[in-house]
């Protein structure tokens, strides 16, 4: 093996394909010595099997290598199974009480430790100057850069005072975007705010994430970007950590393309198969400048084993989050989404109820297993996604049910607007910018009640729904 691929894969955050540890993954570890592995919900079935596969990653991997995940809260919980379901970050910005967001941190940071974690990458800086950004949304705590960066300061501080590293991301703002960096490549947005992330940065974060993102027109994103990644370590100073985001993420697609790299699928757009990643790939990354290259598995084919063995395969369709079953609940979590829900002027009646779930298939889970929650206040309820059979011709609902981690489509609202009464009332789940959308849509005579999150947590606080 030459010590150029090794200095490399020990630059490496990998991912593994399952809740146990494969033999051959165990192999793979052991020869290349990876900086660390991220875990993900198909990893995390529950407590103990998750402590015992950090054990066992203990016992291979090197000496100072970090176990760490993306646990946010909200949306993007995935060790949801193991350490419950914290409130999203927009929940606690909207509720705007720094004390409960250092509460609910240090929570999940004591949760995460007792668990073998070394880190969490959080919290997001992200100023969602964009409404209708599909894949921040609910991740950041507001559109303000001084509510943001109150919250992060207090993020920090609650992972500070339980003992748990953290990473400021996703540098240099992705909340103006109005593409999912996972999909394709975005423009730059020379109006984020950096204010969040020195602030974060200020508090005692010792790592910054890179989004995959340019610093101003003209330029590749940043984890390809030599001269912005220089200007960043410049800032943050040579004693942190600089990540780059998920390297196998469509937004590197097209540049690396132009420089005569492409990942074996042949596709434009999309997530790559670490296993399909050629070593130019990563080599690109590498020779950037970051120093820890984030992917959500092995890159099987660029790194690979002396006895060839084709790797574990990545699930083709990994298990999403139950969202009826949110995971170990705590005190806190609880104060804070009682504390959201208790603005919400819901009354049960006997109004037809269209629940109009366009969380089918999507990765952050899907929310088809609520309906019995919902239908202790809505009886007459009717569940309308994809795959459901026609509604009822010629009926009109006075109540409404919205749930999305995404933006609302034209195609679904041009769904709902003629099947609403005058008056009535509606409950938007997921998504921030459902709030602005389904009161433009309905128009003056509902009331629309929003919660950040879509989750029986927290729809529990309502009374009767839980």
């Amino acid at each position: 093996m030459s010590e150029g691929r090794q200095e490399l894969a020990a630059r490496l955050v990998v991912g593994l394909a399952g809740s146990m540890l494969a033999d051959a993954e165990r192999a793979w570890l052991a020869q290349w010595r990876p900086a660390g592995v991220i875990l993900f919900h198909r990893n995390v079935p529950g407590v103990e099997p998750l402590r015992r596969l950090v054990a066992d990653l203990r016992s291979v991997l090197p000496a100072g290598a970090e176990i760490c995940a993306d646990h946010e809260g909200g949306p993007v919980s995935f060790l949801q199974p193991a350490a419950g379901r914290p409130p999203a970050a927009r929940t606690l910005g909207d509720i705007d009480d720094p004390d409960l967001t250092r509460r609910v941190h240090r929570e999940t940071g004591e949760r995460l430790l007792s668990l073998g974690l070394d880190r969490v990458l959080a919290p997001c800086c992200d100023v969602l100057t964009e409404s209708r950004n599909p894949v921040i949304g609910a991740r950041a705590f507001g559109a303000d850069a001084v509510i943001t960066a109150r919250h992060a300061v207090a993020a920090v501080a609650g992972l500070k005072d339980a003992g748990l590293r953290g990473c400021a991301k996703h540098w240099p703002g992705h909340g103006g975007s109005a593409v999912d960096t996972h999909r394709d490549a975005v423009a730059a947005d020379p109006d984020q705010d950096p204010g969040p992330f020195d602030a974060a940065l200020d508090a005692g974060l010792d790592a910054v994430m890179v989004g995959h993102l340019p610093v101003a027109d003209g330029r590749p994103p940043l984890p390809l970007d030599a001269e912005g990644l220089r200007d960043l370590r410049d800032r943050v100073g040579s004693g942190r950590l600089i990540l780059s985001d998920d390297v196998s993420m469509g937004a590197l697609r097209a540049p690396l393309a132009q420089r005569g790299v492409r990942a074996r699928d042949g596709r434009d757009e999309g997530l790559a198969d670490p296993a399909d990643l050629p070593l130019a790939w990563l080599t690109a990354v590498a020779d950037a400048g970051c120093d820890r290259l984030l992917l959500r598995g092995i890159p099987w084919g660029a790194l690979s084993m002396e006895d060839d063995n084709g790797g574990v395969p990545l699930p083709e369709h990994p298990p999403a989050p139950d969202l009826a079953a949110p995971g170990p609940d705590a005190a806190v979590y609880a104060e804070a989404r009682r504390r959201a829900a208790s603005g919400l002027r819901l009354a049960p009646g006997d109004a037809h109820c269209l629940w109009l779930d366009l969380t089918g298939a999507d990765r952050l889970g899907s929310a088809a297993g609520l309906e019995p929650a919902l239908r202790t206040v809505w009886p007459r309820l009717d569940r309308l996604d994809a795959a459901a059979p026609r509604l009822a011709p010629g009926r009109t609902y006075g109540a409404l049910v919205v749930s999305t981690h995404r933006p609302l489509t034209t195609a679904a609202a041009a769904l709902l607007e003629p099947l609403s009464a005058a008056l009535g009332q509606a409950l938007v789940l997921g998504h921030p910018s459902l709030s602005g959308d389904v009161t433009r849509l309905l128009g003056p005579g509902w009331t629309v009640g929003a919660l950040r999150d879509v989750s029986a947590a927290d729809l529990a606080p309502l009374g009767g729904l839980a």
